[in-house]
């Protein structure tokens, strides 16, 4: 095994770096000038399309449908339950606070969000860096997770947004809820679990979000 990354895994390492030090600029800029909310979405729009999607397209191609695949062997197959108990803690205690103001304006947002966001992200955080690290599956499976809880920093210093917890929840929230995606995905070999996780992750804790900060 080679000791030096090869070119595609030092692409993927250098957008990543690339992505956290533009965006700890991007975000506190953007939410200053448009607004929390505003400058919030737009944040988000620029990390999908100038991240999320490249990654996807560049390095999911090759690993080819199985990395989609719901398939577990018979001694994996109590990860589903894994990811349930890790939906449904966080139901508890990111939405069921939040239920008494939810509207349906906000339930739509926060949908779109969550499908956008946990398809995008599982693509380009579990899926880039397994697909292009399948040669070296440890350093793959620390990068992608150290990376994707960086990349919550500049969300944390996000102008006029308040987080459940506090900046430090979200990070943290990331950083845990990402080891365990990770470990999952690279455990399966595939994404379609993590993708199901991530969504309705977002999908109980974007209305939260959104409803103490006014996004409507």
């Amino acid at each position: 095994m080679s000791e030096r990354l090869t070119g595609r895994q030092r692409w993927l390492v250098g957008h990543a770096a690339a992505l956290i030090a533009a965006m700890l600029v991007l975000v506190p800029w953007l939410t200053a000038s448009l607004g929390g909310p505003a400058g919030y979405l737009a944040s988000l729009a620029v990390y999908w399309a100038g991240f999320c999607l490249p990654v996807a397209l560049i390095h999911l191609r090759p690993a080819g449908a199985a990395l989609w695949s719901p398939r577990l062997p018979k001694q994996d197959r109590w990860l589903p339950a894994l990811i349930a108990a890790q939906v449904a803690a966080v139901f508890a205690f990111g939405l069921v606070p939040h239920l008494g103001a939810l509207t349906p304006a906000i339930a739509g947002l926060a949908i779109a969000m969550a499908l956008v966001n946990g398809t995008l992200e599982e693509a380009a955080w579990r899926g880039g860096f397994l697909a292009s690290f399948a040669d070296r599956p440890r350093l793959g499976f620390w990068l992608g997770w150290g990376l994707f809880a960086a990349w919550h920093v500049p969300l944390a210093l996000a102008n006029g947004i308040v987080y459940d917890g506090g900046p430090l929840a979200l990070v943290g929230g990331a950083a845990g809820l990402g080891l365990i995606w990770t470990w999952v995905a690279w455990r399966s070999g595939s994404l379609f679990w993590v993708v199901a996780a991530h969504v309705l992750t977002n999908l109980f804790a974007f209305p939260g979000l959104l409803v103490t900060n006014r996004f409507l």
